[in-house]
C-alpha cells in the first residue's frame, strides 16, 4: 500500500534522492531545510509518523532512531518527503542501535 502510494505520485530513481538518517529533532530540521512547507509527507506505517506535510514534520519535538528520511535532490511538483523504518540486510533495526 505505501509502496503504491509513493510510486503513483512521483517515480523516483534513487541517485536522486538523499537519504538521511537524523539522530535527533535538529538534525531531521536540517535534511528537510529548504523544502516547501506544503510539500507532502508519506509514511510507512511501521514508522509511526502521521505528519501530512513538511511544516507538520518540522513542528515535532522528537524523533526515533531508527527512522530514514528521503528527500528529493531537486524538486517536482509531484515530489515528496519519504519516512522509513531503518533497515540492515532487510532486517528492521531498534531504535538506539
Amino acid at each position: 500500500m505505501f509502496r503504491a502510494a509513493f510510486t503513483d505520485l512521483y517515480e523516483m530513481k534513487a541517485d536522486k534522492l538523499f537519504r538521511n538518517v537524523p539522530a535527533n529533532i535538529h538534525e531531521l530540521r536540517l535534511a528537510l531545510a529548504g523544502l516547501p512547507k506544503d510539500m507532502k509527507v508519506l509514511a510507512e506505517s511501521e514508522a509511526g509518523v502521521s505528519e501530512n506535510t513538511v511544516d507538520e514534520l518540522c513542528a515535532r519535538t522528537t524523533w526515533q532512531l531508527d527512522l530514514v528520511v528521503t528527500t528529493p535532490r531537486k524538486l517536482h511538483p509531484k515530489s515528496v518527503v519519504k519516512i522509513s523504518k531503518a533497515t540492515c540486510c532487510g532486517v528492521a533495526l531498534a531504535a538506539g542501535h
